[in-house]
């Protein structure tokens, strides 16, 4: 089971995150990460697509993620607060968070399809490579 997780993990990096080459925050398939992987031209244009056709899916999640939670935030800071009227936000708030990694993990193996099995390989090395430097470093794991 751990390494299903880590798989997810790393979609959900590569795609949200969008693996990044440098601080401009360069979608991995439009980096030097593309070519070490050996990306072909179609593989990198069908990745734009599938990202460019969950896109507005995906803003939409986020949104209700953080409206739902602003409710809550709202609620744990009246001076009023109740277990019982938290109910139904806290479950707006699992509900938005679950539809929006839902979505997010539909678009991330869309996306791992393209993928032959070694470029899936390369792209979780140099994922566990740049995770395991941030770390170290003690900041954000932002890949390079």
């Amino acid at each position: 089971m751990k390494p299903f997780f880590r798989v997810l993990t790393c979609l959900l990096f590569c795609a949200l995150f969008a693996f990044a080459q440098n601080r401009a925050q360069v979608p991995w398939w439009n980096s030097p990460v593309a070519s070490d992987i050996g990306l072909s031209q179609a593989q990198s244009q069908r990745i734009r697509q599938i990202v460019h056709s969950y896109r507005e899916r995906l803003f939409d999640a986020r949104n209700e993620v953080q409206k739902a939670e602003a409710a809550l935030d709202e609620l744990m800071n009246d001076g009023q607060m109740s277990a019982e009227a938290a109910k139904p936000i806290i479950n707006r708030v699992a509900q938005a968070r679950a539809n929006s990694s839902h979505v997010f993990l539909e678009m991330s193996t869309r996306i791992r399809e393209v993928l032959t099995y070694e470029q899936w390989r390369q792209l979780v090395q140099r994922w566990d490579e740049v995770k395991g430097k941030r770390l170290a470093d003690g900041g954000l794991i932002t890949p390079q």
